[in-house]
């Protein structure tokens, strides 16, 4: 498919996305639960609080005044009073032109605000969703090939929770293990096709993984985990320290697997363009390239894990706690995963070089 046609799809897919939010932003009359669209919100009181564990908080009470777009009072104003809390917590704080639920009581029928109305964002996020899926296809094999990969990944994974469910969860760690060898193979084959730079990625990608693992796993028994709050994982899902070890496996997977596939891919093109390099040029050529990507792709990792953690962080923070304690109670266990994957990606770049020099069919001269 050309340029313009893809070019085209985009657009028709773009469109489509701005028919969807427009019309989820007018379909009021579509519910009968009553809807106001605020147009003026003013701030009237506002009271710090402090619990018994000295958690700081400020309690903020608002006049919004709204317009009704549907039932049968549509067109009509009505002022309201909403208490929220400033970390936000368990209450909404809101804003000129949201939309809004509202709640009519049987007895009184007097309304209360309820919470904001969302549908725009979910039929943005999935119509948008569904034109990458689009342009994905019509890029024909990759697009295909990658879409499949991730289904069938899905159901792997989903494969391997329910059969730790019904095990009881005594064999969480080996199912992971096995579900990552798994994984590894079937999205490489998909990816790369079954040829030699699969081969390379594959035994790369699983001999750094586990090897990054078993360090981790004997450094973390030699400090007796010191600094570790296995307490603070969602949920408290025990025992910790397995959960956490599964939870590691699969993030080191991820990012090694992406450092394999790109130094791989890239030697083999250094190999097709010149035949006559020797496996000792291929090696230095593969430590090279590695050592471009390890900082990029460990920072990334960083990233993502404090954009995960940054919600909590800043409720931490609202509630007057100091940044010590809000660090060690919410990154302790993202920054160790993140300095676990670090040392599966540093491990890559010469185990990937060393496979790549001996199996991509270079000269011995």
């Amino acid at each position: 498919m050309t340029t313009k046609k893809r070019l085209w799809i985009g657009l028709i897919g773009l469109l489509i996305c701005i028919l969807g939010l427009l019309g989820t932003r007018n379909d009021a009359s579509l519910y009968q639960q009553p809807i106001i669209q605020i147009t003026q919100v003013k701030t009237t009181d506002k009271t710090k609080s402090i619990d018994d564990y000295q958690n700081q908080d400020t309690d903020v009470t608002q006049q919004v005044t709204g317009t009704f777009l549907n039932t049968t009072a549509k067109g009509r104003s009505i002022q309201l009073q909403n208490r929220y809390t400033v970390s936000q917590a368990s209450s909404f704080r809101y804003y000129r032109g949201q939309q809004v639920y509202l709640h009519q009581d049987t007895t009184s029928h007097r309304y209360t605000l309820s919470e904001p109305k969302r549908d725009t964002v979910v039929v943005g996020v999935i119509l948008g969703t569904l034109t990458l899926t689009l342009l994905l296809v019509v890029m024909f094999n990759r697009g295909l090939k990658t879409i499949l990969s991730i289904g069938l990944n899905l159901l792997l994974f989903i494969g391997a929770i329910r059969l730790d469910v019904a095990l009881g969860g005594r064999w969480l760690l080996p199912l992971m293990g096995g579900l990552a060898i798994l994984l590894t193979a079937l999205t490489l084959v998909l990816i790369l096709g079954p040829n030699r730079q699969f081969l390379v990625s594959f035994l790369a990608t699983i001999s750094a993984t586990f090897l990054a693992l078993l360090i981790s796993v004997v450094i973390l028994k030699i400090t007796n985990d010191q600094g570790i709050h296995y307490e603070t994982m969602d949920y408290e899902l025990q025992p910790y320290k397995t959960v956490f070890l599964a939870e590691v496996l699969l993030g080191i997977l991820g990012a090694v697997m992406d450092e394999t596939t790109d130094i791989s891919s890239s030697l083999q093109q250094l190999v097709l363009e010149q035949p006559t390099v020797t496996p000792k040029q291929l090696f230095k050529s593969g430590l090279a390239i590695g050592r471009e990507i390890i900082g990029p792709l460990v920072n990334v990792l960083f990233f993502i894990v404090m954009a995960e953690a940054f919600p909590i962080m800043l409720l931490y923070l609202r509630n007057g706690n100091t940044i010590a304690y809000t660090l060690s109670r919410t990154m302790t266990i993202g920054f160790t995963q993140t300095v676990i994957s670090a040392i599966g990606i540093t491990l890559a770049v010469p185990v990937t070089s060393f496979l790549a020099s001996r199996l991509v069919g270079v000269k011995t001269a």
